[in-house]
């Protein structure tokens, strides 16, 4: 039943309906395509309308944040944090200064199956598991209302999330809270867990083995090389850069596994509704040309005052140097744009329960050679 009165192809997964439902008649259940769509027990529900209260895609949040935002290049002095981190490890300083007055974080961490879950955690040895892009839409269950309860005892939270995700909890929380830190990034759009799974699915037969570690963005040829790095349980590694691997493939080339809100995202451009964006600072040039910018460099966007409090306080941990927003959102123009979705989103769909991961993805490539 549709009590939200929202179109399928306009939800985001946030959850937020789910976490403000006073009876529990909203569940979230993968439909044929691997996303998740909040279900609503007609028997349970109540008609209460705190769903549609909640829901950030329904109602538009007025942001009072910085329509110009201060922008830096920036990157963890900690060089083993820089390395193993997506960009320049800022996420996790800014983590570590919250975990260090005794604050919470909330992000996305990996399951045993390799999908993605928020999660919150207090501990700095936790940090890792949180670290590094995951690129397929991670659950968020009742994160919200967790964070909620630690809000309302006082306790600093930070939470990290795309642009839907943060937009989602600032709805379901209603009210400003100085004690929680929104952090956001830069998302080209949420991919598919039934699409992801059979990528890996894939993967595990050609190398014989169930996989140990899944690592995107992995810097063993450098920060601008995009590389992939999966390792199995058999000692072997499979590596491949965002050009030959075929789900950066069919994800950054052929857009066709992301889901349909993304091509159409409400929660773009600025102000933004969190108080930091992160991201790749991609193209960035930098004052002293002998720096090392192999390692990763983030993008870091202050959009508040306390977003600037939060990163000035990372002073001595980091390197970070001032830039311009035209420039970065010229390097990252999913910044304020959505990405289309691809012509062959539905022949991908239309194959991939029987067929598999690489013989549908190497036909579209075949297609469009073809095709000129």
């Amino acid at each position: 039943m549709n009590i939200l009165d929202l179109e399928k192809e306009e939800c985001t997964a946030c959850a937020a309906c789910m976490n403000t439902c006073p009876n529990g008649s909203i569940k979230m259940i993968s439909d044929e395509e691997g996303f998740l769509y909040p279900d609503v027990d007609v028997r349970v529900c109540i008609n209460c309308g705190l769903c549609k209260l909640a829901c950030p895609v329904i109602n538009n949040i007025v942001s009072e944040k910085n329509q110009n935002p201060d922008t830096y290049a920036a990157w963890s002095l900690d060089e083993e944090v820089r390395l193993n981190s997506t960009s320049g490890g800022i996420f996790t300083e800014l983590s570590r200064t919250v975990i260090s007055k005794g604050g919470y974080v909330s992000g996305a961490k990996y399951l045993p199956n390799h999908l993605a879950e928020h999660t919150i955690i207090n501990d700095e040895n936790n940090i890792d598991i949180l670290r590094q892009s995951k690129y397929v839409q991670s659950e968020i269950k009742f994160v919200f209302k967790n964070i909620k309860s630690l809000l309302d005892s006082g306790k600093a939270v930070m939470f990290v999330g795309t642009p839907c995700e943060c937009g989602g909890l600032i709805k379901y929380l209603e009210k400003k809270y100085e004690n929680l830190l929104v952090v956001d990034f830069i998302c080209r759009g949420s991919n598919s867990p039934k699409a992801y799974l059979k990528y890996l699915n894939g993967l595990k037969i050609k190398y014989k083995s169930d996989i140990k570690k899944v690592w995107f963005k992995n810097k063993i040829n450098g920060w601008n090389k995009f590389c992939t790095k999966i390792e199995f349980e058999n000692g072997i590694d499979y590596y491949a850069d965002r050009y030959t691997d075929l789900y950066m493939t069919g994800y950054l080339k052929y857009n066709l596994f992301m889901r349909p809100c993304c091509s159409n995202c409400r929660f773009k451009g600025f102000p933004r509704n969190s108080d930091i964006t992160l991201g790749d600072f991609w193209g960035i040039q930098l004052k002293d040309s002998q720096l090392d910018i192999e390692k990763g460099v983030s993008l870091v966007i202050i959009n508040s005052a306390k977003g600037q409090l939060c990163f000035d306080a990372l002073d001595g941990k980091i390197f970070k140097e001032k830039n311009s927003i035209e420039f970065a959102i010229k390097n990252n123009p999913c910044a304020v744009k959505s990405v289309n979705i691809g012509r062959e989103r539905q022949y991908f769909f239309d194959r991939v329960e029987e067929s598999d991961f690489e013989e549908i993805i190497k036909s579209i490539v075949d297609k469009n050679k073809d095709e000129g």
